[in-house]
């Protein structure tokens, strides 16, 4: 049995045949990325104040740690350094926590978590993968650090790429192994992130930005719960 590595996403061969790359195309959408992250700067002296790594994380700490719910319009560009191409992506994400996301790309890929397990389905291939996993990092999707972003410091080490820059932040996770090699982040004075920009161990990168974010909407759980549509072939890993 062999399996294949895609910008991170790593799915088994066993029976999936032809049509399993379509859905593999997913991991691509989401991994490659594993969390770029640009900043919306501000002139203000509000934001001049948060001159430290340390002012810039407890903002967005303080601001993610109270967030219930949210939904907001992305743009995702994954560049793929063995092809040297670049492929962009627009969708609808809702976040709610504890622990669910979704997000709807355009192109009919959607990605699924409920807290106990992901799904990965293509419409175009009719099918659907199902992982489970024991933390956001292993789920390997970029967009999942929103529900973790309360605790940074906990799981990177944080610097400061530009000091004319104070709300751009890198962070690399202390955890040996880790999917991404490094994470970007860009925020508004009031903590809430605006891009994230990725980047793996394999030089392929993820730019993701959000727009029309908005929080506190009261998203119903069963959004988050992913309906296999008839004739699906469900692969589980």
């Amino acid at each position: 049995m062999t399996s294949e590595m895609h910008c991170g996403l790593r799915i088994s061969d066993r029976g999936l045949g032809k049509a399993r790359r379509s859905v593999a195309t997913i991991g691509i959408v989401l991994t490659v990325a594993v969390a770029s992250v640009s900043y919306a700067l501000d002139s203000s002296p509000a934001v001049t104040a948060l001159a430290t790594p340390p002012d810039a994380v407890a903002a967005i700490e303080a601001h993610y740690r109270e967030l219930v719910d949210l939904t907001a319009k992305v743009t995702q560009k994954n560049y793929l350094k063995s092809v040297d191409k670049t492929q962009t992506f627009d969708g609808n994400l809702s976040i709610k926590r504890p622990g669910m996301l979704r997000l709807d790309y355009m192109n009919g890929q959607t990605i699924v978590i409920d807290g106990r397990e992901a799904w990965f389905y293509s419409q175009k291939s009719s099918q659907a993968i199902r992982r489970t996993f024991k933390d956001f990092e292993q789920a390997n999707i970029p967009v999942a650090f929103l529900l973790g972003a309360g605790t940074i410091r906990e799981d990177f080490e944080v610097s400061l790429p530009k000091p004319d820059q104070p709300l751009m932040l890198d962070l690399v996770p202390k955890r040996k192994g880790a999917a991404m090699k490094k994470l970007r982040l860009l925020s508004e004075k009031t903590g809430r992130i605006t891009q994230m920009i990725v980047f793996d161990r394999s030089g392929n990168t993820s730019d993701i930005r959000f727009f029309e974010v908005k929080e506190g909407v009261g998203l119903d759980d069963q959004r988050f719960r992913f309906k296999v549509p008839k004739g699906t072939e469900v692969i589980d890993q």
